[in-house]
């Protein structure tokens, strides 16, 4: 067998070719602290490493909202303790309205801290976290949960009927806040017809007794169904009636798509003759609310169904009737304090059960944050056992590869130097 000089030449250009590459390879490992360069390197544990990281990444991204949540409840924690110190303060002050011996200004002195506390508790309800959104509006965090009706001359509520959840782990979420509605809008009342009122109305009815500025009620009914956007009816058009004690009953009737509460409201009284039977449509926060011109405990209002869904869309009962109430004279200021205390007592019970269910989800938390961490330290030593190079092994090799890539670069020079011109 003949070997040519190129040849030979070659064969010990490739062995240096092939020992720079390994050389190379072992370098790069060493500078990385990786044993898996790139895919073709081991393709199964290149998945598996990203399917590792994967897994920790989203498990960082459940320690982040871990720590939002954390931020809101303690937010809300706060605010249900400024609440309960108005309300603790609110109580002290209709105690002290109870006294047979304070004359009028007396009671208009009263009055005015009433308001200031009344106007403490609703900037505490519209509390504000540090994105801008408000903590007690739920899943409608851009809006206020509480504004003040000139309407019905009373507060509403407008937020989102939704709590807001965070995922904490795979298979668990937290509510990040409570609503509005649950916290401070129906709380139990000794005073209200359906047994429910928010404790800013029973803090305005306190103001008002106190400044004997007494109004007679008319009757009304309000639906419990969420319509801040609107109904739908331009495929199926509704009906239902209307009656009052001024007159009635009155059929209304919708057929279109109503974007909004304002345009449903829009639409029913633009109804013929329901004005005339002194009924009137209005926006109750995010409901629909019924009511009748009149005033006094005559004053009624009545719905029933017609055609179609509307009452129950709107969360009406079929026959719901609403009555009014007549002045109350001045000797039953007694009786109304003591409501406000009863609704007040209720109100501060509904604020620690906010707080107990805030101080539970704290736990979880704590707990959830825990079990996190303790598990993205066991998919790092997994992942750091599928990619991570072992240095003692990666240097040993090192060594030998720059011994053996010496030995072929002497080798190549040695062939250099063999030709028959030498010995002829």
């Amino acid at each position: 067998m003949r070997i040519s000089t190129s040849w030979a030449q070659q064969l010990g250009v490739n062995s240096m070719l092939a020992r720079q590459a390994s050389l190379s390879k072992t370098q790069m490992q060493l500078s990385t602290g990786l044993k898996v360069l790139t895919p073709a390197d081991d393709p199964a544990a290149a998945v598996r490493a990203l399917d590792l990281q994967e897994t920790i990444d989203k498990t960082h991204q459940y320690q982040d909202n871990i720590f939002t949540a954390r931020t809101r409840l303690n937010i809300e924690e706060s605010v249900l303790a400024g609440s309960e110190d108005v309300l603790f303060r609110a109580k002290e002050l209709t105690i002290q309205a109870a006294n047979a011996t304070l004359s009028g200004n007396d009671r208009l002195a009263i009055k005015q801290e009433v308001d200031q506390l009344l106007d403490e508790l609703a900037g505490l309800a519209n509390t504000k976290n540090a994105n801008g959104e408000f903590i007690f509006s739920g899943d409608l965090s851009s809006v206020p949960p509480f504004a003040y009706d000139s309407g019905s001359q009373s507060y509403v509520y407008q937020g989102g009927i939704n709590q807001r959840v965070l995922q904490i782990g795979p298979e668990r979420q937290v509510a990040d806040g409570d609503l509005g509605l649950n916290v401070f809008e129906n709380i139990d009342s000794a005073a209200s017809p359906d047994g429910k009122r928010s404790i800013f109305n029973t803090l305005k009815a306190l103001s008002d007794s106190l400044g004997g500025d007494f109004q007679a009620a008319s009757g009304a009914i309000t639906g419990d169904r969420f319509l801040r956007y609107g109904l739908d009816y331009s495929a199926a058009p509704t009906s239902f009636n209307l009656s009052s004690d001024a007159g009635g009953p009155v059929t209304v009737s919708l057929s279109g798509n109503y974007a909004s509460l304002d345009e449903v409201v829009g639409a029913i009284n633009a109804t013929a003759g329901l004005a005339a039977a002194g009924i009137t449509a209005r926006s109750s926060g995010n409901n629909i609310e019924f009511v009748s011109s009149t005033q006094g405990a005559a004053s009624s209002i009545t719905i029933n169904a017609g055609t179609g869904g509307f009452l129950t869309d709107a969360g009406f009962a079929e026959g719901q009737t609403g009555t009014g109430a007549d002045l109350p004279a001045t000797n039953v200021l007694n009786e109304q304090l003591n409501n406000v205390l009863t609704d007040l007592d209720s109100a501060l019970d509904s604020f620690l059960r906010a707080r107990t269910s805030v101080g539970a989800r704290l736990n979880a938390l704590d707990d959830q944050e825990l079990h996190n961490e303790k598990f993205i330290l066991d998919t790092q030593t997994t992942l750091s056992e599928t990619q991570d190079l072992d240095y003692a092994e990666a240097i040993s090799r090192f060594n030998l590869q720059t011994v053996s890539l010496q030995a072929a670069q002497q080798a190549y020079a040695k062939v250099q130097q063999l030709s028959l011109f030498n010995y002829l």
